[in-house]
C-alpha cells in the first residue's frame, strides 16, 4: 500500500471511529486501560488511553534476561543455543532474539552461544536484579571445516586480506574429555577473527569471547589489547569434544593492528580464553616474525579453544557517564560497551541504580561507546560519537571514577510512533497542521489530515497540535505507547484523533507590571491536565487588557509571561460556560480572571 493510500485509509478509518464514538484502541489490538479523564460530555476522550493498569504491559517488577544474536554483518541468527553457568537455557527465534524470564540469579554468570557454522562465543554477564537485562551478541562464521582420520597430520590454512594463517595438527595426537587417546574420525572447525574491518564489512571484535579482561601469569588482573585471535574446536565422530595430546600445534597468525604495531623479534604473550571464569589466561608467549614483508605471530598451542595475541594495557584511562530515559529517569541495567577505534579492545559495564557507568580504556586512543538495552522485550542500541582519551592515568575503582572522561547524560529510549488525523469541528481533515510530542518528534499532516510522529515506547506521551497566535487550539491527548516503528512503515499501534475543543468560552483580565499597564505580554491558556501544552496564545493590549479563548473545562490555567519574564499563573473553572468569544459583542460576558500584578 503506497503512502498516500495508507494515509487516506487511516483517515477514513479513524474518522469513522470518531463519528461513531467507537473506541479505537481495542480494535487496533492495544490495551486502553481507562481514560485519563472524561471528555466534555462525560464520555471517552479519543486518544486518552492512559489508565491505572497500563503499566501491566511491561513487567518491571521481575528480573529477566533478553538478548539478540547477530552475525558480523548485523543480520539475526536463528537457532542459536544459549546456556548460562547458572543453568538457564534458551534458543534464538527467527529474529535472533531470546528471552529468559523470571530468573532469581544475581551477579555474574557465564553465557555461552553455540550454533553449527559459527565460532563459539562466551560472555561474562552481570545479572542485575529487578531489571530487564539485555545482551547484544555477535557470532563469527567458521572459516574452515575439515574432517579427517586422527592418525593423519593436517595443515590448516585460512586466507585473510592477502595473509595466510596456518596451523599444523600432528597426527595421532588427540585425546577425549577423559584424557584417553582418540583414534577415530576428527572434525576441526577453525576461525580467524577479523578484528579490524569496518563495522559494515564484517567486524568480528564483538564476537570475541569475553571483553578482553585477563589474568596474567602472576595472577594479576589485566586489560588486553589484541593483535590477532583464532578459535579451533576439535570434535570426534560422536560430536564429543577432543583436544590435543602431548604434542603441541605450531601456529602462524597474521598480526592485525589499528595503531601500535609490534615489531619483528618482539615477544608477545599468548592468552587462552577460560569459559568457566570468563577471563583470558596468560599461557606462554610467541614471537613476532617477518615473512615476505608481513608480520606474523609464531606460537605452539598446547591445547585448543580460543587464543589471543595480546599485550596488557599499561596506560589506563576511563570513561564515565549516566544513561537515562528521555525524561531524565535513570536507566538501570543497560549494557554499556567501549570499543577501541584506534586500538583493538572492548570493555563492558552495566549501569547501576542511578544509571551510572565507568569503563576502563586505553589513554591516548579514540573509542566510541555503545549502549544496548530493552524495554518490554523490545531491543535497541545507541552509539555515541568517538571520543579521544587524554594522556595520564585514570581508573574506575569500586564504583568511583578518578580523572575519567565524562560523557555526561546519555538519554536513550526505544522509539515507537503515534499516528492519526487532525480534524476540524465538522470532522473534516486539517492539512498542514504541525503535530508535536515533547517526548518525541514533530510531524506535519498531509492532505488527508494524517500524520505519524516518533515517540518513546512504553511511556505516557502527550501529543498536540501546535497553534499560532490567536488560533483556537486542539485537545491534547495522552497515549501510553505500544511498540511500533517510528516511521509507521509497518503500521502504528497507537492511533489518535486530534480535534478542537467541543466548547470554548473567553476569559479576560489585565496585566500590570511595575505598577503600569503592560502591553504586548504573552498570555497562554492551558488545559490544566496538560500543563506543558499551550492551547491558545495571545498578547495583551497596550492598556494591559487581554481576552483569551479558553476551553470549557473544570480546570483551565491562564499564564502570563514565561521563563525569566513569568508574571503569574491562575487556575479557573469554566464549566457551565460556553459560546462566548473575544469580540466587542460578547466580551462583557467573558470569565474574569484576577489581574496579574508583578514586578520585573
Amino acid at each position: 500500500m503506497n503512502t498516500q493510500n495508507k494515509s487516506n485509509w487511516n483517515f477514513r478509518f479513524l474518522l469513522s471511529l470518531g463519528a461513531s464514538a467507537a473506541l479505537a484502541m481495542p480494535l487496533m489490538g492495544c490495551d486502553t486501560g481507562g481514560a485519563s479523564g472524561p471528555g466534555p460530555d462525560g464520555g471517552w476522550t479519543p486518544g486518552d488511553n492512559v489508565g491505572d493498569d497500563d503499566d501491566d504491559n511491561v513487567d518491571v517488577a521481575g528480573t529477566s534476561f533478553h538478548g539478540v544474536v547477530r552475525d558480523a554483518m548485523g543480520l539475526p541468527i536463528a537457532g542459536v543455543a544459549i546456556t548460562t553457568s547458572a543453568g538457564h537455557s534458551a534458543m534464538t527465534d527467527h529474529s535472533g532474539r531470546f528471552a529468559i524470564e523470571d530468573i532469581d540469579t544475581e551477579g555474574e554468570v557465564q553465557v555461552h552461544f553455540k550454533k553449527d557454522g559459527f565460532a563459539r562465543s562466551h560472555v561474562p554477564f552481570e545479572i542485575v536484579q529487578e531489571a530487564e537485562n539485555f545482551l547484544l551478541q555477535t557470532m563469527a562464521e567458521v572459516d574452515l571445516v575439515r574432517t579427517f582420520d586422527a592418525s593423519e597430520a593436517q595443515n590448516l590454512a585460512i586466507e585473510h586480506e592477502g595473509q595466510t594463517l596456518s596451523i599444523d595438527l600432528p597426527g595421532s595426537n588427540f585425546i577425549d574429555e577423559s584424557g584417553a587417546a582418540y583414534n577415530g574420525e576428527v572434525t576441526v572447525e577453525a576461525t580467524f577473527f577479523d578484528l579490524t574491518s569496518p563495522m559494515d564489512e564484517g567486524l568480528e571484535v564483538f564476537a570475541a569471547p569475553g571483553d578482553f579482561g585477563a589474568v596474567d601469569s602472576q595472577g594479576e588482573d589485566q586489560r588486553l589489547e589484541s593483535f590477532g585471535m583464532i578459535q579451533v574446536n576439535l570434535m570426534g565422530a560422536d560430536d564429543q569434544e577432543l583436544n590435543l595430546g602431548t604434542e603441541g600445534a605450531p601456529m602462524l597468525i597474521p598480526i592485525q593492528d589499528l595503531g601500535s604495531m609490534p615489531v619483528a623479534g618482539e615477544t608477545v604473550p599468548a592468552w587462552s580464553y577460560d569459559v568457566e571464569s570468563g577471563d583470558w589466561i596468560e599461557e606462554g608467549a610467541g614471537e613476532v616474525v617477518e615473512i615476505d614483508g608481513q608480520l606474523f605471530w609464531e606460537f605452539t598451542a598446547s591445547h585448543f579453544s580460543t587464543w589471543n595475541v595480546d599485550k596488557p594495557i599499561s596506560t589506563h584511562g576511563c570513561l564515565s557517564g549516566q544513561v537515562t530515559t528521555a525524561m531524565g529517569e535513570p536507566r538501570k541495567g543497560a549494557t554499556v560497551r567501549a570499543v577501541g577505534q584506534t586500538y583493538i579492545s572492548t570493555t563492558t559495564a552495566r549501569t547501576d541504580d542511578e544509571g551510572n557507568f565507568c569503563l576502563e580504556v586505553k589513554n591516548g586512543e579514540t573509542v566510541w561507546v555503545e549502549v544496548s538495552y530493552s524495554i518490554g522485550g523490545q531491543p535497541a542500541t545507541q552509539r555515541t560519537d568517538p571520543v579521544t582519551i587524554p594522556a595520564g592515568q585514570a581508573t574506575c575503582t569500586d564504583g568511583e571514577t578518578t580523572d575519567c572522561v565524562d560523557l555526561g547524560v546519555i538519554p536513550v529510549d526505544i522509539m515507537s510512533c503515534v499516528a492519526g488525523v487532525v480534524i476540524d469541528g465538522q470532522n473534516q481533515p486539517v492539512a498542514g497542521a504541525d503535530v508535536v510530542s515533547p517526548q518525541g518528534g514533530i510531524a506535519t499532516t498531509d492532505e488527508f489530515g494524517a500524520f505519524c510522529v516518533a515517540v518513546p515506547v512504553f511511556q505516557a506521551t502527550n501529543v498536540f497540535v501546535q497553534t499560532g497566535l490567536d488560533e483556537v487550539g486542539y485537545q491534547p491527548v495522552q497515549v501510553y505507547t505500544q511498540p511500533g516503528t517510528p516511521d509507521c512503515q509497518a503500521g502504528c499501534p497507537n492511533p489518535v484523533i486530534l480535534r478542537p475543543f467541543a466548547e470554548t468560552t473567553c476569559a479576560e483580565g489585565n496585566v500590570i507590571v511595575n505598577g503600569q499597564a503592560a502591553g504586548n505580554m504573552p498570555v497562554q491558556v492551558f488545559d490544566a491536565a496538560f500543563p506543558e501544552v499551550a492551547v491558545y496564545t495571545t498578547l495583551s493590549q497596550e492598556d494591559g487588557s487581554y481576552c483569551a479563548q479558553v476551553p470549557v473545562l473544570s480546570e483551565v490555567a491562564v499564564s502570563v509571561g514565561s521563563g525569566d519574564e513569568a508574571c503569574g499563573h491562575e487556575v479557573i473553572n469554566t464549566e457551565g460556560l460556553g459560546g462566548e468569544f473575544c469580540d466587542e459583542s460578547s466580551q462583557s460576558s467573558c470569565k474574569v480572571v484576577p489581574d496579574f500584578v508583578c514586578e520585573m
